[in-house]
């Protein structure tokens, strides 16, 4: 995506000057994609673009009954836009960070319902507290 409006040639007849351009576009796209792969190359990175999608609602449903579904919309366009650039980049890369964010969410997941899950002490307290005695 160019960065200027500025036009890369001055004369669309002069096949040097359209031959010059199309190779300055084609490096400018190279560079683009190899600093996107340079992200998505890390765990880190690939968590950050993971995020940057889902708060683009990238995959959910931008319904709202007020104008807010204006914003949501753009927010979508920005995350296609981020989801069609990982695809042109490696679009394995995108499997392994959806695979990976998988993971998290499922481990995630059972933390928190262990967290919730009374232990075996939990339960020797309570039921000692029903029956009147005090544990210690």
């Amino acid at each position: 995506m160019a960065t200027n409006d500025r036009p890369l040639v001055g004369n669309a007849a002069s096949p040097k000057q359209v031959a010059r351009a199309q190779r300055k576009e084609k490096d400018q796209r190279a560079r683009e994609l190899s600093d996107l792969l340079t992200v998505l190359s890390t765990e880190a990175g690939r968590r950050l673009i993971w995020r940057l999608l889902g708060y683009c609602k990238t995959f959910s449903d931008i319904w709202d009954p007020s104008s807010r579904i204006h914003f949501n919309a753009g927010l979508q366009n920005v995350g296609h836009f981020l989801l069609a650039e990982i695809n042109a980049a490696d679009e394995e890369k995108y499997f392994l960070m959806m695979r990976e964010a998988q993971a998290t969410a499922k481990r995630e997941q059972i933390e928190t319902e262990a967290a919730q899950t009374p232990s075996s002490t939990d339960v020797t307290t309570q039921e000692g507290e029903h029956n009147g005695e005090r544990s210690s």
